[in-house]
């Protein structure tokens, strides 16, 4: 194990397991006020049974005074002897924003994505634009409800709310949770109102928007911060163009590679960072993925080369290869920025790659009509 991988202390919440019988409200409160996305769960005898997902009880929109018994969801957990990699890896593998974190067999807290993207001290050296997700934002007047299906069905930390395009707000997944589960239960108890959840999805978005957030340029490079905490992502007019949000960008960051079956190699990316290697990695498994449904594909290759001359900063060359089984296709691309230079090369093989379908097409049809005439 290296020494200098980042200590996993850093990336815990630490948190009280909850038990079967507690309800989704207190969870929703303990997700709020430690900003978790998961909180873990045991049974009366302290032994772990699973965790409440955020995303699973917005997306079912259970009522606050059900029992956590009935929601549970079971996921792996995890320890010291895992890498921050590794967990990154699992929570794309398990689909959930966090995993429970034991100490001596004890479950003493929960790894968020926020958490370990934080500790991991990611920062782009690619614009904005490659890891941002499009997003159309929401408006002040919309209701609630719909920034809970926006939020639980794209796993996201937060929604834009927007005015002429223009970003005036977010809204909190954190906030939204503690609004429909906690509120509905304070204001029945001062004999306010009923404790159902749907008069509350019914407000509008500006009564839970929080006006402080993080905002980068299109064009611009991310902090650490503005990737853990996430940042609304902004075209060159001041519009909102998307988001960048910690679990999603995992999710879209991280390609199951070893699972696809795809004949897929790629060089030339050790030297690149976590972020520049992911995305390399998406793009050409996505391709790959596109060419092997259209035709019989023996292998795709991606070659990154790093030249560099004495005084001036590296010049990258992407060279991709695709062999099926009666063609091959090679492109190559260079510039200053290796994941634009190997998008683009990626994309370059695959119109040559298209145009190449397309004639072959376009001759069986006319070889066709052919026959059919003489015929």
């Amino acid at each position: 194990m290296a020494s200098s991988r980042p200590p996993l202390s850093g990336a815990v919440v630490k948190i009280d397991p909850l038990k079967l019988d507690d309800i989704v409200s207190l969870v929703a409160e303990k997700m709020w006020r430690f900003e978790l996305p998961v909180v873990p769960v045991v049974d009366s005898e302290g032994k772990y049974a699973g965790i409440v997902s955020i995303f699973s009880i917005l997306k079912s929109k259970y009522q606050g005074n059900t029992k956590i018994r009935s929601v549970l969801e079971k996921v792996p957990i995890v320890d010291s002897s895992y890498s921050l990699t590794d967990i990154a890896r699992m929570f794309v593998k398990t689909g959930q924003p966090g995993l429970p974190y034991t100490e001596e067999g004890k479950i003493v807290g929960v790894i968020s994505a926020r958490r370990l993207l934080e500790t991991m001290g990611l920062v782009s050296r690619v614009a904005a634009r490659y890891i941002a997700f499009p997003l159309e934002p929401l408006k002040p007047d919309d209701p609630i409800e719909k920034a809970r299906k926006m939020l639980a069905e794209n796993g996201l930390r937060f929604a834009p709310v927007a005015e002429n395009g223009k970003p005036v707000g977010v809204v909190r997944i954190y906030d939204l949770v503690n609004f429909i589960y906690n509120t509905p239960l304070r204001r029945e108890r001062l004999g306010e109102i009923k404790g159902e959840i749907s008069y509350f999805l019914e407000q509008p978005v500006s009564k839970i928007m929080a006006t402080n957030f993080r905002a980068v340029n299109i064009d611009g490079q991310p902090t650490n911060m503005d990737i853990a905490e996430g940042s609304v992502v902004l075209n060159t007019n001041g519009t909102v163009y998307g988001i960048i949000s910690p679990y999603l960008l995992l999710r879209r960051l991280l390609p199951a590679v070893e699972e696809a079956n795809i004949p897929l190699r790629i060089e030339g990316i050790e030297d690149l960072d976590f972020i520049a290697r992911n995305l390399v990695f998406r793009k050409a498994l996505e391709i790959a993925q596109e060419i092997a449904q259209r035709g019989r594909l023996l292998e795709m290759s991606v070659v990154i080369k790093s030249r560099e001359k004495a005084g001036e900063r590296k010049r990258y060359d992407a060279c991709v290869s695709i062999k099926l089984d009666k063609d091959t296709f090679s492109t190559s691309s260079s510039g200053w920025d290796p994941v634009a230079v190997t998008f683009e090369a990626v994309d370059s093989a695959y119109k040559v790659f298209s145009k190449t379908k397309e004639k072959k097409r376009d001759r069986r049809i006319s070889l066709a009509r052919l026959r059919k005439a003489f015929s």
